[in-house]
């Protein structure tokens, strides 16, 4: 054999893996079709002169043992903390501005409802309890739902598993908060689209869970050198460990034989052959094109046919002359929120309408918008003077009705523009050029099946040991010797290193 263990794509999953088992004295060769280490995790200059986290934007999930295993403070990895941490102006030109300083926070929510104010810190140790209630077992395999549940059953934390897994968004910011502006503000469905629909609970506790980890130990935020630095400070680590990695080598598929993954083909024609195969590809093109229906049963196949990635998001990069002037706190600064996520037309109704015209094809007419000015901590990634502005937007349609996000660019960033511009009046001419990075882009650059940035929804049928698929939960496949590594395991999408950590546990308890 070559190596013991090779990996299939050098996302930050792939590369958490592929350092685990080089720490246990295995051979590891970690594949990349791009040029590049990283995937979803990369920085570029988009714009000359601009340097922007082109998919995930931000540091706040990644587990804190691996980022001390992996010693990634000692690779250059630094994280700018972000205070104020949201901003969100309304049309009626109130705000809202959440601060590292409680105190601060409850007296800007205090100026739009007391009884909120006074709410919030329950909504905070709501969303603690949950996260320690996940925590467990987020480096571990997952616990089906009855094994979760019977851990929490006949002790103080019942009811609140119970509403996790079966409160809806729309319920549980009601049970909270009086004020609309409030319940726009908190209010989130991430993949389950619909406040109305339960699940969103299980993901917000999820998030929770390692947030809180992070901010405990000061890294929630804004890494120096955007998001690629994070994928570099982890290639250095794995590489120092053992690792080895060669970018530009795209695989096509698996090499199976007698019911075993044996090594890769590589898009060259070379074959490398391995004791183990770790796909860091999402669940559907690893099955339906790396391993291919050949080789596994017709009924796993039609399942995994089935899983759904059905949230879309997207993302505008804009190179920008100077900040959003914001009516509701004006003055183009740099002010304090500016240094803040700034949300923008959030609220049950808002995500309800824009779920249910992204699902038919259809761009939403207001989004759900978040936008960051990382160059405001980053200073070194945008000119002297100027500014990189990204914008997050939820839910946009997978595949455009009628036509190709290629036609559907310019209609698409028009919308963002104007739909900031109710609350930013200068935000179009602070622009100087921009980038709509879609689906279909994410699709490109990272190779996910449907530019999924969580490879497969995060739903409370698709998570836990239902991740992807019962049968893989544990990050074996049905083929031997084949593991999955990716955000389509669980625990689930984002740059966390969870996935990755996990299967190389799995791994080197198999080959022991």
């Amino acid at each position: 054999m070559d190596y013991d263990a090779i990996i299939i794509g050098c996302g930050n999953n792939g590369l958490v893996a592929a350092f685990y088992l080089a720490k246990a004295g295995l051979r590891v060769l970690g594949l990349e079709r791009n040029s590049k280490v990283g995937g979803a995790c990369s920085t570029d200059e988009l714009i000359p002169g601009f340097h922007f986290s082109t998919c995930a934007h931000s540091f706040v999930l990644f587990h804190p043992k691996i980022l001390h295993d992996m010693r990634l403070d000692d690779y250059g990895l630094h994280v700018f903390n972000r205070d104020p941490e949201r901003f969100q102006p309304f049309s009626s030109g109130k705000h809202l501005l959440f601060s590292k300083d409680l105190d601060r926070t409850l007296d800007s929510i205090g100026r739009i409802s007391r009884h909120d104010a006074a709410s919030y810190p329950e909504w905070n140790k709501f969303w603690a309890d949950a996260g320690e209630m996940l925590a467990p077992y987020l480096l571990t395999p997952p616990p089906t739902f009855g094994e979760f549940a019977r851990a929490f059953e006949g002790t103080a934390r019942a009811d609140l598993f119970n509403k996790l897994v079966t409160g809806t968004a729309r319920g549980i910011v009601n049970e909270f908060f009086e004020s609309d502006e409030m319940k726009a503000t908190t209010v989130s469905t991430y993949d389950s689209g619909s406040t109305d629909a339960p699940g969103a609970l299980l993901y917000w506790a999820f998030h929770a869970s390692v947030s809180k980890q992070l901010a405990a130990i000061g890294k929630v935020g804004y890494p120096r050198g955007g998001m690629g630095a994070v994928a570099t400070a982890l290639r250095e680590s794995a590489e120092a460990a053992g690792a080895e990695f060669r970018t530009n080598a795209g695989v096509t598929r698996t090499i199976i034989h007698e019911d075993q993954a044996v090594g890769v083909e590589l898009e060259d024609g070379s074959q490398i052959s391995a004791r183990v195969v770790l796909s860091n590809a999402d669940p559907r093109k690893t099955f339906l094109k790396l391993v291919g229906s050949d080789n596994l049963e017709p009924d796993f196949i039609t399942r995994v046919r089935r899983l759904h990635a059905d949230a879309g998001y997207m993302k505008l990069h804009c190179a920008a002359g100077s900040l959003p002037d914001w009516t509701a706190l004006p003055g183009e600064g740099p002010l304090p929120h500016h240094y803040a996520q700034a949300a923008i037309g959030s609220g049950p109704d808002v995500l309800d309408d824009a779920w249910a015209a992204a699902r038919t094809g259809r761009l939403p007419d207001e989004n759900p918008l978040a936008v960051v000015c990382p160059s405001l901590y980053d200073t070194d990634s945008a000119p002297d003077g100027k500014y990189a502005v990204s914008v997050w937007v939820e839910f946009v349609p997978i595949r455009p009705h009628g036509k190709s996000w290629d036609e559907f660019r310019d209609e698409a960033t028009a919308s963002i523009v104007s739909q900031i511009e109710r609350f930013a009046p200068n935000f179009g001419q602070t622009i100087e050029r921009s980038y709509l990075h879609t689906p279909q882009d994410i699709e490109a650059m990272a190779g996910i099946t449907d530019g999924s940035m969580h490879h497969i929804d995060m739903t409370p049928d698709q998570m836990l040991a239902l991740r992807p698929l019962r049968e893989c939960s544990a990050y074996r496949t049905p083929v031997a010797g084949l593991y999955l590594c990716g955000s389509g395991a669980h625990p689930g999408g984002g740059v966390s290193g969870m996935p990755g950590h996990n299967a190389a546990a799995a791994v080197i308890q198999d080959l022991q």
